[in-house]
């Protein structure tokens, strides 16, 4: 590995201390291994010597060392000095740092620490130190563990976009029952986020047009299900009671209309029990309006149905397709399935039309759905529960569906694997990466570490390595740089994805 620059060697040992970032520092590019890494400095100084540090080791390292007036320390080690290099930043105090990556299968999962700094200071020889930044290398199409643990598995996890954070360009927050923690895009670390006002599961959630999110319902620390509902706002890093929905719910669905209310569908009054849930299944929708703090009744879908999905689509339209669909009579139920039913809702009009049938029913889909760049929608996997008296005979499927809002028309596609509480990804190429999951049936279930690829050009899928670990009911997010990395789930291991 060079970095494009002069070389500077120093003499430094290991402190205690690290210092804090005064410029952005941040990684354009993932460095996947036999490619280059980009790396840039904005906000710095103009027109100013630049000096560049790697290491394998995070540090820290006391300036004092170098320059004994300096009572800082920088992250990173003192074991690469001969890539540590110069340079200059721009009349806008940018700088780029190009970096050749080796390939091959021995570098796999490297990671390297990285920090700027410009000098001369006033009063010491460095002046300003930029924020750390890691980096992990990886082959194409495969995945090694990130060096970090998350505190807990933090299973089913909802993932929030903090875009303050991280110089603008965006952290995650994963929120998991009564926690919260935020994942660092630049150095992969995790640290504690705000306390939800309800600790839930079994909730939905949707993103407001402003970037804050909604969370609705679900079944809080007591196991009752609840209409509590709060917002978590990005930029004051809070999360805030709001009105609680009109009806109980759990397994529901959510998404946000075009005007920037949220709909709400579907799910159960009490989740105590599979007989209880399935009794209590309901075909009632309910919509928030964020600019009043109020909930207004909707029209009903066609079908008491628990974890349906619901989409939001191009056109305006909201598309529901899915779930297990009850039939009660009398107060008991009669009839379970996965249903194949799809209704497309009107905003203007508040009422549902008949959508053509999925080509096989699901259910537990519906935090995998991926809108595709060109509009269409994917839903893959899901668990097909065939019917009343053969719940127990529920099983993951490896059926993928695409659904074509101009065409109103679905397109039927299999993946190897059968798979549920999996990840589906949209990658900024416009592919979809889907990650681990359970196959099998749902009484049984075997977590596996498949990862697929859909090309919504051919409509076809392609088998990829496997994950580091086998995981299910994992998160996943895509970084500024492009790197997808796969949190949790399983268990409290993480891991980067190089595509």
């Amino acid at each position: 590995m060079h970095i494009t620059h002069a070389v500077l060697a120093a003499t430094l040992v290991p402190g205690i201390l690290l210092a804090q970032g005064d410029f952005d520092f941040d990684r354009v590019t993932p460095g996947t291994l036999g490619t280059t890494l980009q790396l840039q400095v904005r906000n710095a100084n103009p027109n100013v010597p630049l000096l560049s540090m790697v290491s394998a080791t995070p540090g820290p390292t006391p300036v004092a060392l170098l320059d004994p007036l300096d009572t800082r320390s920088v992250a990173v080690g003192i074991d690469m000095l001969s890539n540590w290099g110069l340079g200059l930043t721009s009349p806008t105090g940018s700088s780029a740092i190009a970096v050749a990556i080796p390939g091959g299968a021995a570098f796999q999962g490297f990671v390297f620490h990285w920090q700027c700094a410009t000098f001369p200071g006033a009063v010491t020889f460095l002046d300003d130190l930029s924020n750390a930044v890691t980096t992990q290398h990886v082959l194409p199409a495969t995945s090694a563990a990130l060096p970090f643990a998350l505190p807990s598995a933090m299973a089913g996890a909802t993932l929030c976009w903090a875009r303050n954070r991280n110089a603008s360009q965006g952290d995650f927050l994963l929120v998991s029952g009564a926690n919260s923690h935020y994942f660092a895009c630049r150095d992969f670390g995790t640290t504690p986020g705000p306390v939800p006002t309800t600790p839930r599961a079994l909730h939905a959630a949707a993103t407001l047009n402003d970037g804050r999110v909604l969370f609705t319902g679900g079944v809080d620390g007591t196991g009752a299900v609840t209409t509590a509902c709060e917002i978590f706002d990005p930029i004051a890093g809070t999360f805030t009671a709001v009105a609680p929905m009109a009806t109980l719910r759990a397994g529901h669905a959510a998404a946000t209309l075009p005007d920037g209310r949220v709909l709400v569908v579907g799910g159960t009054t009490n989740f105590v029990d599979l007989t209880t849930a399935i009794t209590a299944a309901l075909n009632t929708g309910e919509i928030y309006n964020p600019t009043t703090n109020t909930w207004a009744a909707a029209a009903n879908i066609g079908g008491r149905r628990i974890v349906p999905s619901l989409t939001r689509l191009a056109n305006g339209k909201m598309l529901i397709a899915g779930g297990i669909e009850v039939t009660v009579l009398f107060g008991i139920p009669i009839a379970l399935a996965s249903t194949n039913k799809a209704q497309l809702y009107t905003p203007s009009t508040n009422a549902w039309a008949n959508a053509p049938n999925m080509p096989i029913g699901r259910a537990y889909h519906q935090d995998n759905q991926v809108t595709l760049a060109n509009g269409k929608v994917l839903l893959a996997g899901g668990v097909l529960v065939p019917d009343l008296l053969n719940a127990a005979n529920a099983a993951s499927i490896a059926n993928a569906d695409v659904y074509d809002p101009v065409a109103n028309t679905w397109t039927a596609t299999t993946m190897s694997r059968a798979r549920t509480g999996h990840s589906a990804t949209l990658l900024p190429n416009g592919q979809v990466v889907v990650c681990g999951g359970a196959e099998g049936l749902v009484s049984a279930a075997v977590v596996i570490d498949a990862i697929a690829r859909f090309d919504p050009a051919t409509n076809g899928w392609t088998d990829l390595g496997a994950m580091t670990t086998p995981r299910v009911g994992h998160t996943a997010a895509v970084l500024p740089d492009g790197m997808l990395v796969l949190l949790g789930g399983s268990g409290t291991t993480s891991e980067a994805m190089h595509y």
